[in-house]
């Protein structure tokens, strides 16, 4: 498969398998399997990251969980030059994920930033630490602001000039919303791969830009992907109803003169269990 061209012409990708396949192939490097737990040291020992390009200790580009702890709090280094983003998988119908914060300004048009760095992953807090969301644990603070030096190194936080976008596709300096690049989108299971804006406007974010799901783009089924909105806790909460992988990544299409990176991190909870779908 031609990843670029995929993006460009359906703005999709296949997830699963096909994803994995993607990213050894963007990088070259045979994908290294490697425990989770190193910085969540009272995780259970069998959820892994699966790294196949560079990253801090701790971190990977795939985090596949296996369901042995309640709650798990990820925190996520998001290269905005790179298509690929990462991938959380192990989610099953009833869980609750939740972007509890995001940070970062990226560049996307005519800055030289860093194709080649892939993004990453890793698991931080379980349990009870996990709900903090990121703020008050004190002990992942040091290895989560050494993982944000490596990526402003890699991603060339630097080179983050013209046409700069928050996290959530905002302009720091003029407000405008973006709607064709900037901010990052989280692709759930129920999309069953990444998605991508392209050259059109019909795959641009409608209406003036707010990141609700109202203005999803239009190859985008409504309950299948977001964007992140500042302060809007509800709209940052989804439960999935179908098993399967979880997918952030930069919201654009053409990402070789993108520079500079995001950071989030996700919450995730085992919910209830839902009635199963009964097809006759």
């Amino acid at each position: 498969m031609d990843r670029l061209a995929t993006i460009k012409k359906d703005g999709k990708l296949p997830g699963g398998s096909s994803y994995r396949s993607l990213l050894k192939a963007k990088y070259g490097i045979s994908p290294i399997t490697k425990p989770a737990n190193m910085i969540a040291a009272a995780a259970s020992p069998g959820s892994s990251l699966i790294e196949v390009g560079a990253a801090p200790a701790g971190f990977g580009q795939t985090f596949q969980w296996d369901r042995k702890d309640d709650k798990i709090l990820l925190a996520v280094f998001l290269n905005a030059a790179d298509d690929l983003g990462v991938c959380i998988a192990g989610l099953a119908r009833s869980d609750v994920v939740e972007i509890t914060s995001a940070s970062g300004i990226s560049s996307f048009s005519e800055d030289k930033g860093n194709p080649t760095a892939s993004s990453f992953v890793g698991l931080i807090a379980v349990a009870a630490n996990a709900v903090l969301g990121g703020t008050g644990n004190g002990e992942f603070i040091p290895i989560v602001n050494a993982a944000e030096s490596f990526a402003k190194d890699a991603f060339k936080a630097s080179n983050a000039k013209t046409k700069r976008r928050d996290a959530f596709g905002i302009d720091p300096g003029s407000g405008h919303k973006a709607r064709q690049e900037g901010g990052f989108i989280v692709t759930l299971p129920e999309a069953g791969g990444p998605y991508y804006s392209g050259d059109s406007t019909s795959r641009y974010i409608k209406g003036d830009g707010t990141r609700t799901d109202e203005n999803l783009p239009a190859h985008i089924p409504y309950g299948t992907a977001f964007f992140p909105i500042h302060g809007d806790a509800a709209h940052n909460t989804r439960t999935i109803t179908q098993d399967g992988e979880l997918y952030l990544l930069p919201w654009d299409w053409k990402f070789e003169d993108n520079a500079g990176y995001y950071k989030a991190f996700v919450l995730i909870q085992k919910g209830p269990p839902l009635p199963q779908v009964v097809v006759s």
